[in-house]
């Protein structure tokens, strides 16, 4: 079983966010299979800035789709992102100074944590909008 594992309970009915959420899962689990496995400090960065990189690019694909079709929320969102791009850079910091296996894990569960809450929570709602508006 992995770490964290996609269901159709994640899906917020619009295609494209599914499918980088479910990307966003597969790094999240590599990050968690990294540590385990207790890889070299370079190998696990290079997952946490993969990680951090994809995480980036999805933020602004959502928040272009905001801009393009006047999501109502979107300023709420974007400030849920601000704060959780900031919490994963100061992770990836500190596991890059420290070289630090209990960081990189803590960063699995909390992304783990936060993106399950943030897909049930925050994306359904502007998945709502963005299918009325007739995106699937």
């Amino acid at each position: 079983m992995s770490f964290m594992e996609w269901n159709e309970g994640y899906s917020v009915g619009v295609a494209i966010f599914d499918d980088e959420h479910k990307k966003l899962i597969a790094i999240i689990n590599q990050l968690h299979e990294a540590q385990q496995a207790e890889v070299d400090k370079l190998a696990l960065q290079r997952v946490c800035d993969n990680l951090v990189e994809y995480t980036l690019m999805h933020f602004r694909h959502e928040e272009m789709y905001f801009d393009d079709w006047a999501y109502p929320g979107a300023a709420a969102h974007i400030a849920l992102h601000a704060k959780l791009r900031q919490q994963v850079f100061d992770y990836r910091q500190q596991i890059q100074e420290k070289d630090s296996r209990e960081l990189a894990e803590e960063l699995a569960v909390f992304l783990r944590d936060w993106l399950a809450q943030h897909i049930l929570v925050d994306d359904r709602k502007y998945g709502t909008f963005l299918r009325e508006k007739g995106l699937r």
